[in-house]
């Protein structure tokens, strides 16, 4: 198989077709005759389909081959349209000859505003702009995911409505984190930061397969051409404690030379409360945890690109991040007895945990046009470097209900070591149109090493005794070589289809030296998409795709240390533990720019969660991963977007999806099902006339239903946002209130071993955010006579 895609790659690599597509041209200028560097033609399909893309050179000219169609030419500068034509392509060559624009609808001050809607569609994706999103103003990451379509944020990771894990990217480039490790490399990405979050739910084979429902892609802003622009900004955040940020960027752009940087700083707590009820046969258990979180974290970015020339240019980013969390628990289970309804007895411990965080994260890539047929080849290199030291301490009583100590009822442990991350990858792109079809095709090369070191210690009348049956050394190893194809092709103005193969063959080591354990696996797998798009009218379009992703478990899943909660709860990894698989199929119908329709389903294989395993004869509760599920959803999701007014902007989401479980391990249920709702509501209301004042009210509404092998009772979420621009809109002030009513609360039931356990988790989110945004800049002023001969400026 090696061999034979080492054939294909180095066919298409050395074939070169004359291309069939047909081209157009002109020249922009303004009334002046003086013409119009930079400025960015596109052509589009149904108004919302991006078929190509250039920009005008030093004298104004621009030339795009597309296939024989109808579009419609647009003309921007700085994001903002300033020229629309619709243009049939028929003939081999067609010259627009010189489009004059008319100077008082360039960019400036702020002589015209044209705002991005909040949703787009696109062919293989759902564009949310954050920029144009009150509600995500003043956060971070997490806050504009949160209320991003489609998307659910929870204390343990991003998902999809109706389905698992997400896999996040940066810019197109994959981050290499997971869990709560990912959640706060987020937060140190601010909102304001952030140009869109791009969902992707059934990606190409261009992309990764990680990721069970698909891939979120953040496109941050990218530095303005010919200037410097700088941020500012504080935040106040009040939930039951509080947590005070400061930030700032610094951004430069001049001839062939990019930069972009940022520096944050976050301090501040917050109160989650934790609670679960276990009903024993003869006893009933109700556990609550009031814990106390301490976040202090200082994160630093920058990055550089440099054009060496009009068809290569190469740059670098760098992230760091320095965080050092703590938290303190206050345990209460309290044990009534079913047989006196009366409480037995009560167990309190008492704990703290503090741990230290340290991630490097470096992008190298070089970019290289190979010719005017738009062949291009990208090189990346990616290094992920990653420590945790944790130190975690308990100690745990046993009470009567008259207070007295059970002497048996002690018990004391200390915990602590480190956990190292190493990962770097290759990767290797290549864009290739040909004659019948445009063609993609790459590799990529990865391998990760975690080492885990951890030591654990029962605490028995001051005295540390090293305990060598929990404590444990684990080392893992894990090497992909990727191979993928794709070829896209328009058979006419109304049919597009792409077709793709990727191809992942992975090795796998994990060493357990305190067991003297050692597991391998090597599997290869292969992952095809494919996708047809049908453009009825400008009106209305259809499209078909599918998908087969992989979601690989987290390092820390598959560490078999015992992390001690209290005498009677602990988890640990599981070193067995394997991938899962899901296959996606998505029928979408958009009208306009108004309405999004999909029916969706979903085949979970081989699917792993963290479960919870109950000993009745011991009362102690295991947590740990297992492979367990055989998942199939199937759903419905429809998107709504109005403009009531001038003033008023609604947006409606509303997702239906029936859901079925199958089990293959006996501790849970062997079947679980029903139907599952969420809906949401999204009003943008602009409160003055000068648009300095604007408001934004969401109401997310969850019904009862199914998770896995959980069932939920319903649950609401209410927020508001208010923005006001002043200083010229370069000062913005934002307040946030998140989950007013604190409703926020669902209630999880389960069986396990045929006892019912549920539980309830609030991670303190109804919370008051206050924002103070400034910015501030300059753009270099350039003579015209300079600008006309300078032929080697990034055009980037």
């Amino acid at each position: 198989m090696k061999k034979s895609l080492f054939v294909i790659f180095s066919f298409f690599s050395f074939y070169r077709a004359h291309s069939q597509d047909k081209m157009i041209h002109g020249k922009v200028a303004n009334t002046s005759k003086q013409a119009l560097e930079y400025t960015t033609v596109a052509l589009f399909k149904n108004d919302t389909i991006r078929v190509k893309e250039t920009m005008t050179d030093s004298l104004g000219a621009f030339a795009i081959h597309a296939p024989q169609g109808l579009y419609n030419l647009q003309l921007t500068q700085f994001g903002h349209e300033i020229f629309r034509k619709s243009v049939h392509l028929q003939q081999e060559n067609i010259d627009l000859g010189e489009i004059l624009i008319d100077e008082s609808l360039m960019l400036r001050g702020v002589t015209i505003e044209i705002r991005k809607r909040l949703i787009e569609k696109k062919i293989d994706r759902l564009v949310f702009n954050v920029e144009n999103s009150i509600a995500a103003i003043g956060g971070d990451a997490l806050d504009a995911l949160r209320v991003t379509p489609r998307v659910k944020v929870k204390n343990d990771g991003i998902s999809m409505v109706g389905k698992s894990g997400m896999a996040v990217m940066i810019d197109d480039r994959i981050v290499q984190l997971s869990g709560e490790d990912l959640l706060n490399y987020l937060k140190t990405i601010k909102s304001e930061e952030i140009k869109s979050i791009e969902v992707i739910t059934n990606p190409s084979a261009k992309y990764s397969a990680e990721g069970n429902s698909g891939i979120l892609n953040l496109r941050l802003k990218k530095a303005k051409k010919d200037s410097w622009n700088s941020s500012i900004r504080t935040i106040y955040k009040q939930s039951t404690y509080a947590t005070g940020s400061v930030a700032g960027t610094f951004n430069y752009q001049k001839d062939k030379f990019t930069l972009t940087s940022g520096l944050n700083y976050l301090d501040g707590k917050f109160a989650p409360v934790e609670s679960n009820t276990i009903y024993y046969t003869e006893k009933t258990w109700n556990e609550v945890n009031n814990r106390i979180d301490y976040e202090k974290s200082f994160g630093a970015r920058i990055g550089i690109e440099y054009a060496i020339s009009k068809k290569i240019s190469t740059g670098f980013s760098y992230n760091y991040i320095n965080s050092k969390p703590h938290s303190d628990n206050n345990n209460i289970s309290s044990i009534y007895s079913k047989a006196t309804n009366g409480l037995d007895s009560t167990v309190s411990t008492i704990g703290n945990e503090n741990r230290t965080k340290k991630t490097n994260r470096l992008n190298y890539h070089l970019i290289y046009q190979l010719d005017d047929l738009k062949r291009k080849l990208t090189f990346d290199f990616d290094l992920l470097d990653y420590s945790l030291g944790s130190r975690r301490q308990f100690v745990s009583n046993r009470y009567l209900p008259d207070l007295t100590i059970l002497p048996d009822g002690y018990e004391a442990a200390l915990s602590h070591g480190i956990q190292k991350i190493k990962n770097y990858s290759f990767n290797l792109d290549m864009e290739h149109p040909i004659g019948f079809a445009n063609l993609n095709y790459g590799a990529r090369i990865s391998n990760i090493k975690t080492k885990n070191n951890f030591e654990y210690f029962d605490i028995i009348e001051n005295d540390y005794k090293y305990n060598p049956e929990i404590s444990n050394a684990f080392h893992f190893q894990e090497n992909t070589q990727s191979f993928y194809l794709s070829a896209q092709k328009e058979f006419s103005e109304t049919w597009q289809a792409k077709i793709g193969l990727r191809v992942e063959n992975t090795q796998t080591e994990g060493n357990s030296e305190t067991l003297s354990q050692t597991n391998r696996f090597n599997y290869t797998k292969l992952f095809p998409t494919a996708y047809v798009s049908y453009v009825l009218n400008p009106n209305n379009t259809f499209t078909l795709n599918y998908g087969r992703r992989i979601k690989r478990p987290g390092y820390s899943l598959l560490n078999p240390f015992h992390v001690v909660n209290s005498p009677f709860s602990y988890s640990n990894g599981n070193p067995y533990l394997q991938p899962s698989y899901t296959h996606n199929v998505e029928f979408e119908y958009g009208y306009k720019d108004i309405l999004i329709s999909k029916v969706y389903f979903s085949y979970l294989q081989n699917g792993f969660d963290q479960i919870t395993i109950i000993h009745p004869s011991t009362n102690i509760q295991q947590i740990t991963p297992k492979n367990f599920m055989t998942s199939k959803t199937y759903g419905f999701n429809e998107t709504l977007m109005l403009k009531g007014f001038n003033w008023l902007n609604f947006n409606l989401s509303a997702d239906v999806y029936y859901a079925s479980t199958r089990t293959s391990i006996p501790e849970t249920l062997n079947f679980n099902d029903g139907w599952s709702g969420e809906f949401s509501v999204s009003n943008d209301v602009i409160l003055n006339k000068s648009k300095t004042c604007l408001m934004n009210v969401t109401y997310q509404y969850v019904t009862s239903g199914v998770a896995n092998v959980y069932t939920n009772n319903s649950s609401s979420k209410l927020d508001a946002s208010f923005k006001m621009l002043f200083l010229d809109k370069r000062m913005t002030v934002a307040l946030n209130f998140n989950d007013i009513l604190k409703s926020n609360k669902p209630v999880y039931t389960t069986y396990n071993n045929n006892i019912k356990n549920s539980f309830q988790n609030y991670y303190d989110e109804r919370a008051l955010r206050l924002s103070l945004i400034y910015n501030f800049g300059k753009s270099f002023k350039t003579k015209p006579d300079q600008s006309k001969n300078s032929e080697e400026i990034n055009r980037l």
